[in-house]
Protein backbone atom coordinates (compact mmCIF):
# COMPACT_ATOMS: atom_id res chain seq x y z
CA UNK A 1 0.00 0.00 0.00
CA UNK A 2 3.28 2.39 0.27
CA UNK A 3 3.28 2.10 -3.40
CA UNK A 4 -0.31 3.12 -3.50
CA UNK A 5 -0.56 5.80 -1.54
CA UNK A 6 2.67 7.46 -2.86
CA UNK A 7 1.59 10.83 -3.93
CA UNK A 8 3.13 11.67 -7.67
CA UNK A 9 4.40 14.10 -9.29
CA UNK A 10 3.14 16.22 -11.94
CA UNK A 11 4.75 14.70 -14.86
CA UNK A 12 3.72 11.37 -13.43
CA UNK A 13 0.30 12.60 -13.08
CA UNK A 14 0.32 13.43 -16.57
CA UNK A 15 1.65 10.45 -17.97
CA UNK A 16 -1.74 8.45 -15.44
CA UNK A 17 -4.21 10.35 -17.04
CA UNK A 18 -2.40 9.81 -20.50
CA UNK A 19 -2.84 6.39 -20.40
CA UNK A 20 -6.73 6.45 -18.72
CA UNK A 21 -7.64 8.85 -21.91
CA UNK A 22 -6.11 5.79 -24.44
CA UNK A 23 -8.24 3.40 -21.89
CA UNK A 24 -11.24 5.87 -22.01
CA UNK A 25 -11.46 6.32 -25.68
CA UNK A 26 -11.64 2.76 -26.39
CA UNK A 27 -14.54 2.14 -24.67
CA UNK A 28 -17.53 0.63 -26.74
CA UNK A 29 -19.56 3.14 -24.73
CA UNK A 30 -17.06 6.32 -25.41
CA UNK A 31 -19.99 7.89 -27.58
CA UNK A 32 -22.50 8.02 -25.09
CA UNK A 33 -20.06 9.69 -22.07
CA UNK A 34 -20.15 13.68 -22.40
CA UNK A 35 -16.51 14.83 -22.50
CA UNK A 36 -16.94 16.96 -19.38
CA UNK A 37 -18.08 13.94 -17.74
CA UNK A 38 -14.74 12.23 -18.98
CA UNK A 39 -12.91 15.15 -18.84
CA UNK A 40 -13.93 15.44 -14.99
CA UNK A 41 -13.98 11.90 -13.85
CA UNK A 42 -10.24 11.46 -14.91
CA UNK A 43 -8.66 14.59 -13.39
CA UNK A 44 -10.35 13.36 -10.26
CA UNK A 45 -9.47 9.53 -10.41
CA UNK A 46 -6.26 10.39 -11.07
CA UNK A 47 -5.88 12.74 -8.12
CA UNK A 48 -7.58 10.66 -5.41
CA UNK A 49 -6.42 6.97 -6.80
CA UNK A 50 -2.80 8.00 -8.63
CA UNK A 51 -1.66 5.03 -10.72
CA UNK A 52 -4.43 3.44 -9.61
CA UNK A 53 -6.53 5.26 -11.93
CA UNK A 54 -5.36 3.24 -15.04
CA UNK A 55 -7.28 -0.22 -13.00
CA UNK A 56 -10.39 1.86 -12.26
CA UNK A 57 -10.20 2.94 -16.07
CA UNK A 58 -10.17 -0.52 -17.38
CA UNK A 59 -13.43 -1.52 -15.15
CA UNK A 60 -15.25 0.92 -17.04
CA UNK A 61 -15.53 -1.83 -19.74
CA UNK A 62 -17.50 -3.80 -17.96
CA UNK A 63 -19.08 -5.32 -14.61
CA UNK A 64 -16.88 -7.39 -12.52
CA UNK A 65 -17.40 -9.78 -10.17
CA UNK A 66 -17.54 -7.34 -6.91
CA UNK A 67 -21.21 -5.78 -9.04
CA UNK A 68 -22.40 -8.92 -10.56
CA UNK A 69 -24.32 -9.66 -7.24
CA UNK A 70 -25.55 -6.07 -7.07
CA UNK A 71 -27.02 -5.98 -10.31
CA UNK A 72 -28.68 -9.64 -10.10
CA UNK A 73 -30.58 -8.30 -6.81
CA UNK A 74 -31.49 -4.93 -7.98
CA UNK A 75 -32.77 -6.34 -11.07
CA UNK A 76 -35.21 -8.28 -9.44
CA UNK A 77 -35.97 -5.50 -7.05
CA UNK A 78 -34.07 -6.24 -4.11
CA UNK A 79 -31.98 -3.80 -2.22
CA UNK A 80 -28.02 -4.95 -2.23
CA UNK A 81 -25.82 -4.84 0.67
CA UNK A 82 -23.66 -1.61 1.63
CA UNK A 83 -25.80 0.82 -0.56
CA UNK A 84 -24.33 -0.43 -3.78
CA UNK A 85 -26.44 0.13 -6.57
CA UNK A 86 -26.87 -0.45 -10.23
CA UNK A 87 -27.98 2.94 -10.46
CA UNK A 88 -24.66 3.96 -9.12
CA UNK A 89 -23.05 1.24 -11.14
CA UNK A 90 -24.04 2.10 -14.84
CA UNK A 91 -23.19 6.06 -13.71
CA UNK A 92 -19.40 4.78 -12.95
CA UNK A 93 -19.70 2.90 -16.39
CA UNK A 94 -21.19 6.44 -18.15
CA UNK A 95 -18.30 8.11 -15.90
CA UNK A 96 -20.64 10.14 -14.36
CA UNK A 97 -19.66 8.48 -10.97
CA UNK A 98 -16.13 8.91 -9.64
CA UNK A 99 -14.95 5.61 -7.43
CA UNK A 100 -15.16 6.04 -4.04
CA UNK A 101 -12.31 7.10 -2.31
CA UNK A 102 -10.05 4.29 -0.63
CA UNK A 103 -11.33 3.30 2.80
CA UNK A 104 -10.46 0.97 6.24
CA UNK A 105 -12.16 -1.76 4.69
CA UNK A 106 -11.08 -1.83 0.94
CA UNK A 107 -6.91 -1.12 2.32
CA UNK A 108 -7.97 -4.63 4.95
CA UNK A 109 -8.91 -6.51 2.33
CA UNK A 110 -6.00 -5.59 -0.43
CA UNK A 111 -3.24 -5.35 2.65
CA UNK A 112 -4.46 -8.98 4.17
CA UNK A 113 -4.42 -10.61 0.82
CA UNK A 114 -1.04 -12.11 0.58
CA UNK A 115 -1.37 -13.61 3.87
CA UNK A 116 -4.54 -14.57 3.89
CA UNK A 117 -2.75 -16.70 0.77
CA UNK A 118 0.04 -17.89 2.52
CA UNK A 119 -2.74 -18.90 5.13
CA UNK A 120 -5.08 -20.89 3.41
CA UNK A 121 -2.36 -22.56 1.42
CA UNK A 122 -0.79 -23.88 4.49
CA UNK A 123 -4.43 -24.85 6.05
CA UNK A 124 -4.62 -27.39 2.61
CA UNK A 125 -1.24 -28.01 1.66
CA UNK A 126 -2.16 -25.87 -1.60
CA UNK A 127 -0.29 -23.97 -4.25
CA UNK A 128 -1.35 -21.38 -7.05
CA UNK A 129 -2.15 -22.91 -9.96
CA UNK A 130 -0.43 -20.21 -12.06
CA UNK A 131 -1.36 -21.13 -15.70
CA UNK A 132 -4.94 -21.61 -14.77
CA UNK A 133 -5.13 -18.03 -12.85
CA UNK A 134 -3.13 -16.12 -15.82
CA UNK A 135 -5.72 -17.58 -18.19
CA UNK A 136 -8.89 -16.76 -15.98
CA UNK A 137 -7.11 -13.08 -15.31
CA UNK A 138 -6.69 -12.67 -19.00
CA UNK A 139 -10.12 -14.21 -20.03
CA UNK A 140 -12.65 -12.21 -22.42
CA UNK A 141 -16.30 -13.43 -21.71
CA UNK A 142 -18.16 -14.84 -24.24
CA UNK A 143 -20.67 -11.47 -23.20
CA UNK A 144 -19.10 -8.31 -23.83
CA UNK A 145 -19.69 -6.93 -20.20
CA UNK A 146 -17.81 -9.88 -18.12
CA UNK A 147 -15.06 -9.14 -16.45
CA UNK A 148 -13.02 -11.47 -13.38
CA UNK A 149 -10.28 -10.84 -11.40
CA UNK A 150 -9.34 -13.74 -9.83
CA UNK A 151 -8.44 -13.97 -6.25
CA UNK A 152 -6.70 -17.31 -6.45
CA UNK A 153 -7.31 -20.44 -8.28
CA UNK A 154 -5.22 -23.05 -6.39
CA UNK A 155 -3.96 -27.15 -6.54
CA UNK A 156 -5.75 -28.61 -3.25
CA UNK A 157 -5.00 -32.06 -2.31
CA UNK A 158 -8.07 -33.62 -2.66
CA UNK A 159 -8.14 -35.81 0.03
CA UNK A 160 -8.54 -32.92 2.86
CA UNK A 161 -11.79 -32.46 0.46
CA UNK A 162 -12.87 -35.80 -0.07
CA UNK A 163 -16.12 -35.55 2.63
CA UNK A 164 -17.71 -32.57 -0.34
CA UNK A 165 -16.14 -33.87 -3.40
CA UNK A 166 -15.86 -38.02 -3.05
CA UNK A 167 -15.35 -37.99 -6.50
CA UNK A 168 -12.17 -35.81 -6.33
CA UNK A 169 -10.91 -38.74 -4.45
CA UNK A 170 -9.93 -40.43 -8.38
CA UNK A 171 -6.87 -37.87 -8.56
CA UNK A 172 -4.10 -36.59 -6.69
CA UNK A 173 -4.95 -32.66 -6.38
CA UNK A 174 -7.97 -30.90 -7.70
CA UNK A 175 -8.05 -27.27 -8.87
CA UNK A 176 -10.60 -25.26 -6.89
CA UNK A 177 -11.74 -21.05 -7.49
CA UNK A 178 -11.49 -19.39 -4.48
CA UNK A 179 -12.26 -15.98 -3.31
CA UNK A 180 -10.82 -14.59 -0.21
CA UNK A 181 -12.67 -11.75 1.20
CA UNK A 182 -11.77 -9.94 4.78
CA UNK A 183 -14.43 -8.65 6.02
CA UNK A 184 -14.71 -6.69 9.55
CA UNK A 185 -17.21 -9.52 11.02
CA UNK A 186 -17.28 -13.02 10.08
CA UNK A 187 -20.65 -14.72 10.85
CA UNK A 188 -19.48 -18.43 12.36
CA UNK A 189 -22.50 -19.82 10.67
CA UNK A 190 -23.07 -22.14 7.31
CA UNK A 191 -24.38 -19.52 4.69
CA UNK A 192 -22.67 -16.85 2.81
CA UNK A 193 -24.11 -13.87 1.25
CA UNK A 194 -25.92 -14.18 -1.80
CA UNK A 195 -23.74 -11.51 -3.68
CA UNK A 196 -20.67 -13.42 -3.12
CA UNK A 197 -22.25 -16.57 -4.60
CA UNK A 198 -22.84 -14.06 -7.62
CA UNK A 199 -19.57 -13.43 -7.83
CA UNK A 200 -17.95 -17.09 -7.93
CA UNK A 201 -21.04 -17.94 -10.59
CA UNK A 202 -19.65 -15.17 -12.65
CA UNK A 203 -15.61 -16.34 -12.25
CA UNK A 204 -16.98 -20.19 -12.66
CA UNK A 205 -19.07 -18.93 -16.15
CA UNK A 206 -15.53 -17.58 -17.29
CA UNK A 207 -13.82 -20.77 -16.31
CA UNK A 208 -16.02 -22.86 -18.36
CA UNK A 209 -15.72 -20.64 -21.09
CA UNK A 210 -12.06 -20.63 -21.36
CA UNK A 211 -11.63 -24.41 -21.02
CA UNK A 212 -10.56 -24.35 -16.85
CA UNK A 213 -11.81 -27.37 -15.38
CA UNK A 214 -13.14 -26.55 -11.82
CA UNK A 215 -13.46 -29.65 -8.92
CA UNK A 216 -15.00 -26.44 -6.86
CA UNK A 217 -15.79 -23.12 -5.53
CA UNK A 218 -14.80 -21.75 -2.30
CA UNK A 219 -14.84 -18.67 -0.05
CA UNK A 220 -12.26 -17.57 2.46
CA UNK A 221 -13.04 -15.25 4.85
CA UNK A 222 -10.03 -14.08 7.31
CA UNK A 223 -11.35 -13.97 10.92
CA UNK A 224 -8.63 -11.72 12.46
CA UNK A 225 -10.45 -11.63 15.26
CA UNK A 226 -9.94 -15.35 15.75
CA UNK A 227 -7.24 -15.55 13.59
CA UNK A 228 -8.86 -18.15 11.51
CA UNK A 229 -10.51 -18.87 7.95
CA UNK A 230 -13.66 -20.00 7.68
CA UNK A 231 -13.70 -21.60 4.77
CA UNK A 232 -17.42 -22.19 3.00
CA UNK A 233 -17.71 -24.35 0.03
CA UNK A 234 -20.12 -23.14 -2.21
CA UNK A 235 -22.41 -25.17 -5.03
CA UNK A 236 -23.22 -22.55 -7.93
CA UNK A 237 -26.75 -24.18 -10.05
CA UNK A 238 -27.28 -23.29 -13.37
CA UNK A 239 -30.22 -21.36 -12.51
CA UNK A 240 -27.76 -18.82 -10.19
CA UNK A 241 -25.21 -18.90 -13.59
CA UNK A 242 -28.35 -17.58 -15.51
CA UNK A 243 -29.24 -15.18 -12.68
CA UNK A 244 -25.59 -13.46 -13.55
CA UNK A 245 -25.80 -13.61 -17.24
CA UNK A 246 -29.46 -11.89 -17.11
CA UNK A 247 -28.54 -9.15 -15.03
CA UNK A 248 -25.17 -8.39 -16.92
CA UNK A 249 -27.30 -8.50 -19.99
CA UNK A 250 -29.26 -6.08 -18.58
CA UNK A 251 -27.47 -3.58 -16.87
CA UNK A 252 -25.05 -3.41 -20.19
CA UNK A 253 -28.01 -2.72 -21.98
CA UNK A 254 -29.03 0.39 -19.95
CA UNK A 255 -25.37 1.90 -19.94
CA UNK A 256 -25.14 1.29 -24.07
CA UNK A 257 -28.66 3.07 -24.29
CA UNK A 258 -27.55 5.91 -21.56
CA UNK A 259 -30.10 4.73 -19.33
CA UNK A 260 -29.72 4.66 -15.39
CA UNK A 261 -31.91 2.57 -13.54
CA UNK A 262 -33.30 4.31 -10.53
CA UNK A 263 -32.39 3.17 -7.11
CA UNK A 264 -34.53 0.46 -5.40
CA UNK A 265 -36.69 1.92 -2.77
CA UNK A 266 -37.74 0.17 0.76
CA UNK A 267 -41.48 -0.96 -0.67
CA UNK A 268 -44.08 1.08 1.44
CA UNK A 269 -46.52 -0.65 3.08
CA UNK A 270 -49.85 0.14 1.42
CA UNK A 271 -52.48 -2.32 2.66
CA UNK A 272 -52.10 -1.81 6.76
CA UNK A 273 -55.69 -3.52 6.95
CA UNK A 274 -54.07 -6.61 5.34
CA UNK A 275 -51.14 -6.56 7.62
CA UNK A 276 -53.37 -6.54 10.67
CA UNK A 277 -55.39 -10.03 9.31
CA UNK A 278 -52.83 -11.51 8.69
CA UNK A 279 -50.36 -11.01 11.70
CA UNK A 280 -53.05 -10.16 14.63
CA UNK A 281 -52.53 -13.43 16.15
CA UNK A 282 -49.36 -13.27 16.14
CA UNK A 283 -48.63 -9.88 17.52
CA UNK A 284 -51.26 -10.50 20.40
CA UNK A 285 -48.61 -13.59 21.35
CA UNK A 286 -45.70 -11.00 21.48
CA UNK A 287 -47.38 -8.62 23.14
CA UNK A 288 -48.17 -11.00 26.10
CA UNK A 289 -44.99 -12.45 26.08
CA UNK A 290 -43.35 -9.34 26.46
CA UNK A 291 -45.25 -7.87 28.99
CA UNK A 292 -44.45 -11.27 30.87
CA UNK A 293 -41.18 -10.91 30.12
CA UNK A 294 -40.81 -6.98 31.99
CA UNK A 295 -43.29 -8.05 34.91
CA UNK A 296 -40.70 -11.21 35.16
CA UNK A 297 -37.99 -8.87 35.32
CA UNK A 298 -39.37 -6.22 37.46
CA UNK A 299 -40.17 -9.02 40.33
CA UNK A 300 -36.55 -10.71 39.45
CA UNK A 301 -34.96 -7.26 40.75
CA UNK A 302 -36.86 -6.95 43.68
CA UNK A 303 -36.13 -10.62 44.92
CA UNK A 304 -32.74 -10.33 43.65
CA UNK A 305 -32.41 -7.21 45.84
CA UNK A 306 -33.87 -9.22 48.86
CA UNK A 307 -31.38 -11.91 48.63
CA UNK A 308 -28.56 -9.40 48.60
CA UNK A 309 -29.42 -7.92 51.70
CA UNK A 310 -29.34 -11.53 53.21
CA UNK A 311 -25.55 -10.86 52.71
CA UNK A 312 -25.67 -8.52 55.90
CA UNK A 313 -22.79 -6.45 53.80
CA UNK A 314 -20.36 -9.58 54.39
CA UNK A 315 -18.03 -10.10 51.22
CA UNK A 316 -18.03 -13.34 49.20
CA UNK A 317 -14.29 -12.97 48.78
CA UNK A 318 -14.32 -15.38 45.74
CA UNK A 319 -17.00 -18.10 47.18
CA UNK A 320 -19.48 -19.28 45.63
CA UNK A 321 -23.16 -19.94 47.75
CA UNK A 322 -24.88 -22.69 45.94
CA UNK A 323 -28.73 -22.56 46.30
CA UNK A 324 -30.21 -26.08 45.46
CA UNK A 325 -32.80 -25.96 42.93
CA UNK A 326 -32.27 -22.30 42.25
CA UNK A 327 -28.53 -21.63 41.09
CA UNK A 328 -25.53 -20.02 42.73
CA UNK A 329 -24.47 -16.80 44.00
CA UNK A 330 -21.02 -15.43 42.67
CA UNK A 331 -19.25 -11.90 42.92
CA UNK A 332 -16.57 -10.06 40.07
CA UNK A 333 -14.73 -7.81 41.71
CA UNK A 334 -14.96 -4.36 40.58
CA UNK A 335 -12.26 -1.96 40.55
CA UNK A 336 -13.05 2.04 40.97
CA UNK A 337 -9.82 3.34 38.31
CA UNK A 338 -10.82 6.57 38.20
CA UNK A 339 -10.63 6.80 41.79
CA UNK A 340 -7.81 5.48 42.09
CA UNK A 341 -5.99 7.44 39.79
CA UNK A 342 -7.61 10.76 41.09
CA UNK A 343 -6.25 9.06 45.11
CA UNK A 344 -2.56 7.87 44.50
CA UNK A 345 0.71 9.44 43.05
CA UNK A 346 1.36 8.43 39.89
CA UNK A 347 4.10 6.16 41.49
CA UNK A 348 1.62 4.72 43.35
CA UNK A 349 -0.20 4.00 40.35
CA UNK A 350 2.63 2.66 38.18
CA UNK A 351 2.80 -0.09 41.00
CA UNK A 352 -0.72 -1.29 40.66
CA UNK A 353 -1.27 -1.39 37.18
CA UNK A 354 -1.68 -4.25 34.70
CA UNK A 355 1.55 -4.83 32.62
CA UNK A 356 0.39 -6.01 29.50
CA UNK A 357 3.07 -4.85 26.90
CA UNK A 358 -0.26 -3.62 24.62
CA UNK A 359 -0.39 0.49 23.60
CA UNK A 360 -4.17 -0.04 24.34
CA UNK A 361 -4.30 3.64 22.89
CA UNK A 362 -3.20 2.41 19.61
CA UNK A 363 -4.78 -0.77 19.37
CA UNK A 364 -8.55 0.88 20.60
CA UNK A 365 -7.43 3.31 17.22
CA UNK A 366 -7.32 0.26 15.43
CA UNK A 367 -10.16 -1.61 16.11
CA UNK A 368 -12.62 1.51 15.97
CA UNK A 369 -10.89 1.72 12.21
CA UNK A 370 -12.19 -1.53 11.55
CA UNK A 371 -15.59 -0.76 13.04
CA UNK A 372 -15.45 -3.03 16.29
CA UNK A 373 -17.27 -2.16 19.38
CA UNK A 374 -14.72 -1.52 21.71
CA UNK A 375 -16.97 -2.27 24.80
CA UNK A 376 -16.56 -6.19 24.87
CA UNK A 377 -12.58 -5.39 25.00
CA UNK A 378 -13.54 -3.65 28.47
CA UNK A 379 -11.56 -4.19 31.37
CA UNK A 380 -9.97 -2.69 34.39
CA UNK A 381 -6.51 -1.86 34.37
CA UNK A 382 -6.05 -2.14 37.92
CA UNK A 383 -4.31 -4.86 39.66
CA UNK A 384 -6.54 -6.34 42.45
CA UNK A 385 -3.75 -8.49 43.72
CA UNK A 386 -1.24 -5.43 43.46
CA UNK A 387 -3.23 -2.77 45.25
CA UNK A 388 -4.10 -5.17 47.80
CA UNK A 389 -0.54 -5.58 47.91
CA UNK A 390 0.60 -2.13 48.71
CA UNK A 391 -3.12 -1.23 50.25
CA UNK A 392 -0.96 -0.96 53.89
CA UNK A 393 2.06 0.99 52.21
CA UNK A 394 -0.54 3.63 50.27
CA UNK A 395 -2.36 4.15 53.40
CA UNK A 396 -5.55 3.52 51.96
CA UNK A 397 -8.37 1.68 52.41
CA UNK A 398 -8.63 -1.44 50.10
CA UNK A 399 -13.09 -1.27 50.42
CA UNK A 400 -13.17 2.38 49.33
CA UNK A 401 -11.83 1.50 46.04
CA UNK A 402 -12.90 -2.28 45.76
CA UNK A 403 -16.69 -3.64 45.23
CA UNK A 404 -18.33 -7.15 44.75
CA UNK A 405 -20.70 -6.79 41.59
CA UNK A 406 -22.77 -9.88 42.60
CA UNK A 407 -23.98 -12.64 39.86
CA UNK A 408 -26.73 -15.13 40.54
CA UNK A 409 -26.61 -18.12 37.75
CA UNK A 410 -30.01 -20.64 37.34
CA UNK A 411 -29.28 -23.46 37.30
CA UNK A 412 -29.40 -25.14 33.93
CA UNK A 413 -32.86 -27.72 35.13
CA UNK A 414 -34.83 -24.15 35.74
CA UNK A 415 -34.09 -22.61 32.80
CA UNK A 416 -35.30 -25.43 30.69
CA UNK A 417 -38.36 -25.82 32.90
CA UNK A 418 -39.39 -21.96 32.00
CA UNK A 419 -38.62 -22.36 28.61
CA UNK A 420 -40.73 -25.46 28.17
CA UNK A 421 -43.66 -23.50 30.47
CA UNK A 422 -42.94 -20.63 27.59
CA UNK A 423 -43.21 -22.93 24.24
CA UNK A 424 -46.33 -24.39 25.98
CA UNK A 425 -48.21 -21.13 26.86
CA UNK A 426 -46.81 -18.96 24.02
CA UNK A 427 -45.98 -21.14 21.20
CA UNK A 428 -44.53 -19.73 17.67
CA UNK A 429 -47.22 -19.51 15.02
CA UNK A 430 -46.14 -20.37 11.49
CA UNK A 431 -45.50 -16.85 9.15
CA UNK A 432 -47.93 -15.86 6.88
CA UNK A 433 -46.56 -16.90 3.42
CA UNK A 434 -44.72 -13.81 1.48
CA UNK A 435 -46.06 -12.84 -1.74
CA UNK A 436 -44.53 -14.49 -4.41
CA UNK A 437 -44.29 -11.18 -6.26
CA UNK A 438 -42.89 -9.69 -3.68
CA UNK A 439 -39.41 -7.86 -4.79
CA UNK A 440 -38.27 -8.88 -1.22
CA UNK A 441 -38.12 -12.36 -2.39
CA UNK A 442 -36.08 -14.81 -0.08
CA UNK A 443 -33.77 -16.28 -2.74
CA UNK A 444 -32.04 -12.69 -3.48
CA UNK A 445 -31.40 -12.54 0.77
CA UNK A 446 -28.56 -15.23 1.32
CA UNK A 447 -28.16 -18.22 -0.23
CA UNK A 448 -27.32 -21.16 2.14
CA UNK A 449 -23.72 -22.88 1.26
CA UNK A 450 -22.03 -26.02 2.94
CA UNK A 451 -19.62 -25.78 5.20
CA UNK A 452 -15.92 -26.69 3.89
CA UNK A 453 -14.29 -28.89 5.99
CA UNK A 454 -11.19 -27.70 8.24
CA UNK A 455 -7.50 -28.16 7.28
Amino acid sequence: MEELDRQLSADEKAAVAAKVWTLVNALPQRDLIEESDARQWISRVVELHGEQAIWHAIRLNGFGGSEIGVLVRNQHGVRADHMASAHDIVLGKLMRKVPDETNEHMTRGHENEDRHASMFYRKYGAHRDLPAFETLKAAQGSLPWMRYSPDEVAQLPSRMLAATRPMAAERAMSRWLIDYKAPSRVEDDSEIHFQYGCQLAQGAILCEEQGVELHGLMLSQFDWANWRLKDDVVEVSAELKQLVRNAGNWAWDCVMHKVVPPYVRTPVLADSEGFVAKHVELAERMANVSALAKAADDRAKELRAELILGLDGRKLDGHKIVLPGAGALTANLKIDAEKIQADLTPEQVAKVVKKDGYDEKRMAAHLKSLGVDLKQFKADKIDSDKLAEHADEFGIDLDAYMAEQHVFRIDKPLKEEMERYVDTHFPLVALPQADPESPAADEFAEEPMAEAPRG
